[in-house]
């Protein structure tokens, strides 16, 4: 006898008469390893019994098969589903063909739970969604039950939802009033019997479908299988939804980074540099405030761009020891922060000027490194807990790749401007570059009529120390001397090494009366305050000439200032150690 089981798409196997498979249909082989072990039951059911392959209901139909000698030659058990679940089937591919049609996650979400709903007749449904960056549930969305059901808290304190987040596991309460861990928000309601089921990508949960009966007509174990296959749809959609946000996300934040390479690589200026990496952060992430440090050369934290909600925030310099930025630089490592449970060891020391109260924020912070050394760090931060995920953390990361190497890059340039304007031995602004400023400020003045002074200072017998202490000593009295006058002079007024121990001072917005007060305080100031070299203290004096610009007398800085070195020569042969001004040239200047 010949019997061709491929010949049909039914569900069908041949069973000898000892009990032992001959054949299978094609249909069936994915089913064998369900249907082996229960084959002793399955010849000695009766006709027309129930049977569950792999979640699914059929009905199986037994037929016993003679050779022609009238000798059983085996039996052909085929398990067809009832009308019922055929209809049941056919829903779940509906649903799986319009869930496929949805990238919008609210769109899966609602869907879902109607579907859910209307397939197992329940009064009320919930789909909370698992946010694996913060670990935790959000509402997603709920149909007939209160808003506040599913609350973002961490941890398992919300009972049975986390319990199968944990386990992986669907849950059946046909009492649920009586259940030990019913939520009496539910219970309130009048909630009779749950059935919940993880949703599950995987190993990684993406949520939990559930569904509620208000009415004493409890769910039963067929109902789970059901929601079990809502669930696997389901987390095919959900993932597909996630992938598509993911997606757009990466495709805006790749434009936005590719605008700021172009914008922040566009410019070797420092201070448009801070602003244009400031409008890249704007554009990736949320925040409240945020920060630019470098790490200077005495291993201090200087954040030179530090914006809170009240604007722009002046310049500070802080120990590496202390803050957020400080722990970066010396670790190296990227920071994603909620509250104060979250701060890393060591301790931090906190930096109450740049951070705040950083146990009520979420911050991130990620170094800047080129080549294998740490530069920098970028910090922002949000006024809400929980505010960043690791995808944030990713897209500042990314950023900072390529405000380093800008970053490198401005600050070797500025350094090298600097060198060619500043006198190494000083570190004030060389001859050159003070002829450039005055010019500056004589066409500043010529434009708004505002006035600008200039002084010439030279070191009393300077050559006399030289030949005392020596030279190195010298260089030690000239740098010492230019940081003390320095800091006895605005920061607008621009002090210049002029020429050997002769200095130039640019005096902007002062009328000539002032300037000589100005001039009289730094020669009190050197007269007075010994210079200590070699164990000994070292009085230094001051002869200092002053002259106001006049736009008639004085067509070019060059003509200023011969004026003011008429004056100080002036001064000079009155004995040193004193102040003159222009003015006076007229009745005690030789022609």
């Amino acid at each position: 006898m010949k019997v061709d089981l491929f010949g049909t798409s039914e569900l069908s196997i041949l069973v000898s008469p000892n009990g032992q498979m001959i054949a299978a249909s094609e249909a069936m082989l994915p089913l064998l390893s369900y249907v082996e072990p229960l084959l002793p039951d399955f010849v000695q059911a009766a006709n027309g019994a129930d049977v569950f392959l792999n979640g699914l209901q059929y009905v199986m139909q037994r037929q016993l098969l003679w050779q022609a000698a009238g000798v059983p030659f085996g039996l052909l058990i085929t398990f067809r589903q009832p009308m019922q679940n055929l209809l049941v089937d056919h829903r779940l591919g509906e649903m799986a063909l319009t869930l496929s049609s949805k990238l919008e996650m609210n769109h899966v979400l609602e869907h879902v739970v109607r579907f859910a709903m209307d397939l197992l007749d329940a009064d009320a449904g919930a789909l909370p969604v698992y946010d694996p960056d913060h670990d935790r549930l959000l509402p997603g969305h709920l149909v007939n039950l209160p808003v506040d059901l599913v609350t973002p808290a961490k941890g398992s304190q919300r009972g049975l939802m986390w319990q199968m987040i944990e386990q992986g596991k669907s849950i059946l309460i046909p009492d649920y009033a009586a259940h030990p861990m019913a939520l009496p928000e539910l219970a309130r309601i009048g909630v009779s019997s749950l059935l919940a089921t993880p949703i599950m990508h995987g190993k990684t949960p993406l949520g939990i479908l559930a569904v509620y009966r208000l009415r004493n007509e409890p769910f039963q174990e067929n109902d789970r299988d059901l929601l079990q296959a809502i669930a696997h749809q389901t987390a095919i959609a959900l993932q597909s939804a996630r992938m598509y946000q993911r997606a757009i996300r990466n495709a805006d934040e790749r434009y936005i980074l590719y605008q700021a390479s172009i914008e922040i690589g566009a410019t070797l200026d420092l201070e448009q540099l801070y602003q244009a990496i400031h409008r890249a952060v704007d554009r990736l992430i949320p925040h409240a405030g945020f920060v630019i440090a470098l790490l200077n050369d005495q291993q201090m934290v200087e954040y030179v761009y530090l914006v809170t909600p009240t604007g722009r925030q002046p310049e500070l310099q802080l120990p590496l020891t202390h803050g957020i930025a400080g722990y970066v630089l010396r670790f190296g490592v990227s920071l994603r922060l909620s509250g104060v449970h979250a701060l890393p060891a060591p301790a931090i020391q906190p930096a109450l000027e740049v951070e705040g109260d950083l146990p009520q924020r979420s911050l991130l912070a990620t170094p800047l490194v080129v080549g294998d050394r740490i530069i920098g760090a970028l910090l922002a931060w949000h006024d809400h807990l929980d505010a960043y995920t690791m995808s944030d953390l990713s897209a500042l990361e990314m950023l900072a790749a390529t405000v380093a190497v800008a970053l490198h890059q401005a600050l070797r340039f500025t350094q090298i401007q600097a060198l060619a304007i500043t006198d190494t031995l000083t570190e004030l602004v060389n001859r050159r570059h003070f002829f450039h400023i005055l010019q500056h400020e004589l066409d500043r003045s010529r434009r708004y009529q505002t006035p600008v002074s200039v002084a010439m200072i030279d070191i009393d017998h300077f050559k006399q120390v030289n030949d005392i202490y020596g030279h190195l000593a010298g260089d030690h009295i000239l740098r010492e001397l230019a940081q003390r006058c320095r800091q006895h002079l605005r920061d607008v007024d621009i002090l210049a090494r002029y020429g050997g121990e002769e200095f130039g001072l640019i005096l902007p917005e002062t009328v000539y009366e002032t300037a000589l007060v100005v001039a009289d305080r730094l020669r009190q100031m050197v007269a007075t305050t010994p210079l200590l070299v070699d164990g000994r203290q070292v009085t230094l004096t001051l002869s200092i000439g002053v002259a106001t610009f006049q736009p008639v007398s004085h067509p070019d800085p060059s003509s200023l200032i011969a004026d003011a070195d008429r004056a100080l020569y002036l001064a000079k042969r009155r004995g040193r150690n004193r102040v003159c001004g222009a003015q006076e040239l007229s009745t005690y200047a030789e022609p």
